[in-house]
Parts: structure tokens; C-alpha cells; sequence
């Protein structure tokens, strides 16, 4: 399969962002908490319209029980696997360390049906069902009034239960049917892929305007118009700059944004974990968090640790055929 550089890219400073997002520590300063949530205006929305475009980019036509069977083995079989191991270690581990999120021998049964080893798994539930929805969707016409449909249902609020995280797919699915429209109407493509230095510059200040403005008027959804076009913008401006590291790296210097993008599932299903027990040494440390200096070192380190550690599990689980079907690799 052909590569497409940019959305690597793009996924690759998504996953960073997401590792970063899912660092903070109880008592964290002010100034972090500004950057975390910044991070969660549009880190998501970047994530399932990556997801979108892919889909469509790589689509083909295959009997619609052999897609999702393919999604499963992808998707399901890695979540559950990741479920269980995490809520193993927890039981493990959370007798002599501080853990997040405690659990109980219950949680094996509750993962069935929520993420209950880690919040941050709903992405997988998401994802899944907005594939077995659009695999469905055998037209260009279809896919847009879906899109049109999912766009209205994204601003209707419409409750739904707290289970399968049906809620979570509601909200996101507009992000992901734009990726997948974007990437099937020729004139919309051809501005998502197409490197216009004026438009980056365009795009890195209305990014910086609107997110100042958000934050400016506390955030949250008191800035309405502004909360709900952040996604949007972001997604634009990551993509403005994804394309510019392509375009500056042409001769190399991604490998290392490729090695990321290219393991940002395993990095997606077990960084909170390493960062976890990084938060869990950093507790019993005889050093003052609220330091700044303190804060910014363990922080690095954390996020660090979140990084990297999963990129190295995921070349040890492509070593083996067992653990390459088990994390859906």
C-alpha cells in the first residue's frame, strides 16, 4: 500500500499529542493544564479524520462480513487483549503502588462492554462502529448525505447509554466521515494534500488566534462559536504543518515521525500504562512536584517513556506471528 506521507506524519504528531494529553498528575501548574486542554480541542477529531481518509484512500470492494471479520482481527481482538493485560497488571501492581482508576476482578467481565481498563479505550469502540456503518455505504452520494447526517447528529443533543461507547461514536463521527469525504471529492483532496505556504502561514494563525481566544474566555464551552470550530481549525492547521515537515524532509529526516506513525497503535493502547508506572516512581521520589523545573523534568520523562517504550514493544510483538494477530499488527 502506498504511503501517504503527510497523514503519516500527521497521525504521527497526533499520538505525541495524545501521549502528552493523558499526562496530568494530580497538582499539575496551571500552564500545563493550559496545554492539556488545548490538546483535547482537537486532538481526536485529528485522530478519526486520519482514520477517515485512510479508510477511503485504501478502500476496496470486499464482501461486507470479510471487512468487518479484517476490522475484528485489527480493532477487537488487540482491544481485548490490551484489556485484559492491563487490568491484570493493575490488580497486580495496585496493593503496593498508586494506580489510576482502580479495578476489580469484575473489570474483566465490565470490558466487554466499556473500556473499563483505561477511559482512553473508547477510541476503539468508536472506530468500530463507525466502520461497520460506512462499509455499508457502497456510494459517493452516500457517504455524503451520511456525512451531512453525521454532522447534524454531532450538534443534536441526543443522549445515548453509557455503554459500547455509543455516545463517544456520536460525537466523533463527523470528524471521521469528513476524512472520508475530503478524501473522495477530487477539489476537496487536492486542498487537504496540496502544499500552499500562504495557507500553512494562514493556518498556524488562525489556529493560535482561536485557540487564545478560547483560552482567553476560560474555555470550556462558554466560547461556543469559538469551542465548536477548534476541532476544525486544528485538524487544518496539523495537516498545514504535516505537510510542511514532508515537504522540508523530502531528501529524509521522518524516519523517526514514520516509526511513530507506523506504531501509534501500540503506542495508543499502552501508554498510559508506562506512564502510570512513571507517575508511580515519581510519587515515591523525596522531590517536590510543584517545582516547576521538577514538574517539566518528570513530565518528559513520562511522555518519553510513553513513547518510546511502546515503539519498542511494538518491534518485539512484530518478531512473533502469535503477538502480530493478539495487538491486531
Amino acid at each position: 500500500m502506498r504511503r501517504i506521507v503527510f497523514i503519516d506524519i500527521a497521525k504521527a504528531i497526533c499520538i505525541m499529542l495524545v501521549v502528552v494529553g493523558h499526562y496530568v498528575p494530580d497538582g499539575s501548574p496551571g500552564w500545563y493544564v493550559a496545554v492539556h486542554d488545548v490538546i483535547y480541542t482537537f486532538h481526536m477529531p485529528l485522530f478519526m479524520f486520519a482514520s477517515g481518509y485512510v479508510y477511503m484512500a485504501t478502500r476496496k470492494d470486499v464482501p461486507y462480513g470479510g471487512f468487518l471479520l479484517k476490522k475484528a482481527r485489527r480493532l477487537m481482538v488487540p482491544y481485548l487483549a490490551t484489556s485484559a493485560i492491563v487490568i491484570t497488571i493493575k490488580l497486580l501492581s495496585q496493593g503496593g503502588l498508586s494506580v489510576d482508576n482502580p479495578v476489580t476482578p469484575l473489570s474483566y467481565l465490565k470490558m466487554l462492554y466499556r473500556p473499563e481498563a483505561g477511559a482512553f479505550l473508547w477510541f476503539i469502540w468508536a472506530l468500530w462502529w463507525m466502520f461497520v456503518v460506512v462499509s455499508l455505504l457502497r456510494t459517493k452520494a452516500a457517504r455524503l448525505a451520511f456525512f451531512l447526517a453525521a454532522l447534524a447528529l454531532h450538534y443534536i443533543p441526543l443522549p445515548l447509554p453509557d455503554v459500547f461507547c455509543l455516545a463517544q461514536c456520536k460525537s466523533m463521527l463527523a470528524y471521521f466521515m469528513l476524512g472520508v469525504v475530503v478524501c473522495e471529492h477530487r477539489a476537496l483532496r487536492g486542498f487537504a494534500a496540496g502544499l500552499r505556504p500562504a495557507r500553512a502561514a494562514t493556518a498556524v494563525a488562525v489556529f493560535a488566534v482561536a485557540q487564545a481566544c478560547w483560552l482567553a474566555f476560560g474555555g470550556g464551552k462558554s466560547t461556543l462559536i469559538v469551542w465548536q470550530a477548534l476541532p476544525y481549525v486544528g485538524i487544518w492547521f496539523v495537516l498545514e504543518v504535516s505537510k510542511l515537515v514532508a515537504r522540508c524532509s523530502k531528501g529524509g529526516g521522518t524516519g523517526w515521525l514514520m516509526a511513530v506513525s507506523a506504531s501509534s497503535y501500540i503506542i495508543y493502547l499502552f501508554h498510559t500504562t508506562f506512564e502510570g508506572f512513571a507517575k508511580a516512581v515519581f510519587r515515591k521520589l523525596p522531590l517536590d512536584p510543584g517545582l516547576w523545573y521538577v514538574f517539566a523534568a518528570e513530565a518528559a520523562v513520562a511522555v518519553a517513556i510513553g513513547i518510546v517504550a511502546p515503539l519498542l514493544l511494538h518491534r518485539l510483538l512484530m518478531k512473533h506471528r502469535s503477538t502480530r494477530v493478539l495487538f491486531g499488527l
